[in-house]
């Protein structure tokens, strides 16, 4: 079943578990889901408090459970699942202590770095309120833009490939000031020793 045929049979409470998946594992696409989404709110079978609500609240607790995860298992733990390689999470574990709450907030809303970024917190053992409050607010932002995409240009594929284009720009700088941040000689110097 895919995600549009999950939207349709089983509406917010079928977006609520998807983004728990998402906030989990990072599966299914939650730009695909809110882009599907917004279709769905422009043709009046979706309220939009609604989708933001149930969408933010399963991927808060998705990456709530990742954070738990990593705070009680620690790091052995998580190696063992192949999308959580060591060097990357000691990298981004590294940047999260040098920048804390800003690196969350912000690595949160980049795509290549939102599924680690319950990580360092859990293994920093972060407050968990601050830590909520954060990913919360963050997983709200998330579904605007694609919301918006969807409710203004529908679902097809032609127009979420012409604004895909810009999306992916953006994403870009971002991921490649977090990439040289993450691989700067300061960051790749304490995990060397």
């Amino acid at each position: 079943m895919n995600t549009e045929a999950i939207i349709i049979s089983f509406s917010y409470l079928g977006i609520f578990a998807l983004m728990i998946a998402n906030g989990l594992i990072s599966f299914p696409s939650s730009q695909v889901l809110y882009i599907i989404s917004g279709y769905f709110v422009f043709t009046g079978n979706l309220n939009l408090s609604l989708v933001i609500f149930a969408g933010a609240l399963g991927n808060t607790i998705g990456n709530i459970i990742l954070y738990e995860i990593a705070r009680e298992k620690g790091m052995r733990y998580l190696v063992k699942f192949p999308m959580f390689r060591e060097k990357e999470i000691r990298k981004v574990q590294l940047a999260f202590q040098k920048k804390g709450v800003w690196f969350l907030a912000i690595g949160k809303l980049v795509p290549a770095l939102k599924v680690f970024i319950p990580i360092p917190a859990g293994l920093a053992k972060m407050n968990r309120i601050l830590y909520t409050a954060i990913i919360s607010i963050t997983s709200v932002i998330w579904t605007l833009p694609f919301l918006a995409i969807g409710y203004y240009f529908g679902k097809s594929s032609k127009v979420f490939g012409n604004y895909a284009i810009i999306m992916t720009l953006i994403a870009l700088v971002v991921m490649t000031v977090f990439y040289r941040f993450m691989n700067s000689e300061e960051i790749v110097k304490e995990i060397e020793t």
